[in-house]
């Protein structure tokens, strides 16, 4: 059975606009790609209780869940406090995690910088031979940072260790509007449980007027699908497939 994923953003500043969100849209890409089924995405702000609830719901139903933003030295930084809370354990300080912001920050080390090597009971640091900066792991939750470049380099150590069995995804660009083919994709989608059919109006292009996907994890049976799709449908409807 393949894994599946939840994701919460975290952060007043992107639910305000202040900030462009870019994170969530760069791990629905990668999870897509790795062959992950991605379940949920939440956007929520700077608020203990309403992270732990959160991130304690994700973590009972998904695979792997992915946090990122309120991870600084700052006082809106509370993600970590608020996986405890989700956990039910205290937060107390990582040594290894210390010694590395020792290092880093010399004599700029401060209460504030103190306080970001408080990590939940339990946590893990995955990467820390390979990564400058590890990832924090609590259970099946992966703790990132809001910033995005630093986001992109630490989720690169993941890939090759999650992926699974990537998607396999057939398109075809249509030039007529759904209404003459949604019968057909109904009954063609209720055959093949393990095939997922999406069909998508696009009123931007003069190229096509609908795309029509078929995609799974067997690519025998995706292609099976897409077969039964176009012998359902007037051939000349076709303007390209991909």
């Amino acid at each position: 059975m393949a894994s599946t994923a939840g994701i919460v953003v975290i952060g007043n500043e992107v639910l305000s606009g202040k900030v462009e969100e870019e994170n969530a849209k760069f791990l629905i890409r990668e999870l897509y790609a790795m062959g992950i089924d991605l379940m949920r995405v939440a956007f929520i702000r700077d608020d203990v209780d309403t992270i732990a609830a959160d991130v304690r719901d994700m973590a009972s139903r998904f695979t792997h869940v992915f946090t990122t933003g309120g991870v600084g030295s700052t006082h809106d930084d509370m993600t970590l406090t608020a996986i405890a809370q989700a956990f039910d354990v205290p937060i107390e300080r990582n040594p290894t995690l210390h010694q590395m912001l020792v290092e880093h920050f010399g004599e700029r080390m401060n209460e504030a910088v103190e306080r970001m090597a408080l990590l939940p009971r339990g946590a893990e640091l995955c990467g820390l031979e390979e990564l400058r900066y590890p990832i924090v792991k609590m259970n099946n939750v992966y703790v990132f940072p809001g910033v995005p470049m630093f986001l992109r380099a630490k989720f690169g150590f993941l890939r090759a260790r999650l992926a699974e069995t990537p998607f396999v995804l057939e398109q075809i660009f249509l030039s007529v509007s759904e209404d003459r083919f949604a019968e057909a994709l109904t009954a063609i989608a209720g055959r093949f449980d393990d095939v997922d059919f999406g069909s998508y109006p696009r009123f931007d292009t003069d190229e096509f007027k609908t795309k029509v996907t078929v995609e799974g994890r067997d690519a025998s049976r995706v292609a099976e699908g897409r077969d039964a799709f176009l012998a359902a449908i007037d051939p000349t409807w076709v303007v390209r497939r991909a």
